[in-house]
């Protein structure tokens, strides 16, 4: 391996990081909004209201007033404030603090903290693969893999769901095993507090304490130590901890903690938005996708080198697995499931990124707008995809790793120059397994991102107030929050097409009418400009002959 001091190794991590850090200042306003962040900016000051009512209860004349506001934006606005106190509710403090009351300056800033949280998970994410691989230069390239990750990355600055969720998962990953390997009060607290934060985010964060909880189980069943109470101490502590700070964190728990908690799950499952998703050029209603829905999401997104390299990974984990459950079988031993930590991490890792899935096509949950809602097994994926690449190493070029390092960072530079070319649209990232027109087979800017650019493009060319009519079910009154303050003001979002100067055409059909290659706009409408990704329109601007 390369022949480097530890300094400069630390000169290098801080370099990839400070590098990392500057670009996300750099391009974090150019991102559109997404159709989810007007709810959870909401969600936020109304758990702001909860807290306010028993601690300041002289603040809630300002709460109110901006949850008026929006309500009065939007009529049917109906949001309870399960999830997200994590994020949301510090956001509407900072908003409310700072009086900031323009709608593109406090949506900007929620953008910036979202790829701080993002940022911070990466660090955690670089720790976890120098852990499990007890290489710097792999924890490195961990954390490039997951910054060149086209989807994830742009992502990571407006979706304050499935990537908060994913980062707070990366770090929960990295807290679990701490705990799994030094069994004290003090990483079982940290652990719990994570778990808990993890969990108001989405109820699936209770997969990872489940899975400490039965390998915690068996590490018992298997140690020699004949005086384990310290350990079970541990254990105990944890199982009572965890439902603690599930309520001291969640304030939507605090006038009713079972009935509260019992209705969240009951709306987070019973989820339903009654919409349709284009797949492999069809409409699916969101309860009826296909099985294979996720996977073939997962493989035609990620960059094709990585899901090489999770393959080759996947099917050592697999077959190592199933040796260890036969021997198991025979000799009636724990011993064998897996051999020190490095093994167990693998196991862990391979847990978290097929228990999901299973969950995801056993009990038929309601899936939509790609794989967003699995955005948190990615990082899972990617250690396995590190995994494969170490044993790629250790089989072929054991003497020769530098230059298969040096190939991997080669490997990253066309999806760079993608991620590049397509800015600030890299959420609409297909590999080459789509196929050239993967607008006829997937749906492409599902969020409505791109509404943005295309309101800023029709008022550069404008110098007077013009009607916008909407063809897709995205929200352009949303993405006109975006834009400036004075572009807002040459802006009128039309409901009637017939008096409309422009129309927008995102492509998304919630209600699985027509197919992105079939649309047609009325006679008296041109193209007019046209936001393209690797030369698929994403966002077509029509204008009034």
């Amino acid at each position: 391996m390369f022949a480097i001091s530890n300094l400069n190794k630390k000169f290098s991590v801080l370099l990839l990081f400070v590098i990392f850090f500057l670009l996300g200042i750099f391009v974090f306003s150019d991102y559109g909004i997404s159709i989810d962040e007007d709810n959870t900016r909401i969600a936020g000051f109304l758990t702001l209201e909860s807290i306010f009512k028993i601690f300041a209860p002289e603040q809630l004349v300002k709460v109110n007033n901006i949850i008026a506001e929006e309500r009065s934006f939007y009529p049917n606005l109906d949001v309870i404030p399960t999830t997200g106190m994590i994020f949301d509710l510090p956001m509407a403090f900072l908003e409310l603090i700072f009086q900031i009351e323009d709608s593109r300056q406090y949506f900007l800033i929620r953008h910036f903290f979202n790829f701080l949280f993002f940022f911070i998970s990466v660090y955690f994410f670089f720790l976890l693969a120098k852990k499990r691989f007890d290489s710097w230069f792999l924890g490195i390239l961990a954390a490039i893999f997951l910054i060149i990750s086209p989807r994830i990355f742009a992502n990571s600055f407006y979706n304050n769901k499935d990537i908060i969720f994913m980062s707070l998962f990366i770090v929960n990953l990295y807290v679990a095993i701490n705990f799994l390997e030094k069994r004290n009060f003090k990483n079982a607290i940290i652990f719990s507090i994570i778990s808990a934060l993890s969990i108001n985010i989405r109820i699936l964060g209770i997969i990872l304490p489940l899975l400490v909880f039965f390998i915690y189980i068996i590490n018992i069943l298997r140690s020699k130590n004949k005086n384990i109470k310290k350990e079970i101490g541990s254990l105990v502590a944890m199982l009572f901890l965890l439902p603690f700070f599930i309520f001291l964190l969640w304030p939507y728990l605090w006038d009713a903690p079972v009935e509260n908690f019992l209705r969240s799950i009951k709306i987070l499952s019973g989820h339903s938005l009654n919409i349709y998703s284009y797949y492999m050029g069809q409409y699916f209603f969101e309860n009826n996708i296909p099985w294979h829905y996720h996977v073939v999401w997962i493989f035609v997104t990620t960059p094709f080198f990585y899901c090489i390299l999770f393959i080759v990974g996947f099917v050592f984990i697999f077959q190592r697995a199933i040796k260890r459950l036969l021997k198991i079988e025979k000799n009636d031993s724990y011993t064998d499931l897996w051999r020190g930590n490095k093994e167990l991490q693998d196991l862990i890792f391979f847990s978290t990124f097929l228990i999901p899935i299973i969950i995801a096509i056993d009990f038929g949950s309601v899936s939509y707008d790609g794989w967003r809602h699995l955005y948190f097994i990615y990082p899972s994926f990617l250690l396995i995809a590190l995994l494969g690449l170490n044993i790629i190493k250790i089989i072929f070029l054991k003497k020769k790793e530098n230059h298969l390092y040096i190939l991997c960072l080669v490997l990253t530079i066309p999806i760079m120059f993608s991620m590049y070319k397509n800015h600030p649209h890299q959420n609409v990232y297909f590999n080459f397994l789509a196929g050239k027109n993967f607008n006829e087979r997937f749906e492409m800017d599902y969020f409505g991102i791109s509404n943005r650019k295309a309101l800023e493009y029709i008022t550069h060319q404008e110098n007077k107030v013009i009607s916008v009519y909407n063809l897709s079910t995205s929200d352009l009154g949303l993405s006109k929050k975006m834009i400036e303050k004075n572009d807002r003001k040459q802006i009128n979002i039309s409901s009637n097409i017939e008096k409309a100067d422009y129309l927008i055409n995102s492509y998304r059909n919630w209600k699985g009418g027509i197919k992105p290659i079939n649309f047609v706009p009325p006679d008296n409408f041109k193209v007019f400009h046209e936001i393209k990704v690797d030369n698929v329109p994403i966002n077509t601007i029509y204008k009034k002959r």
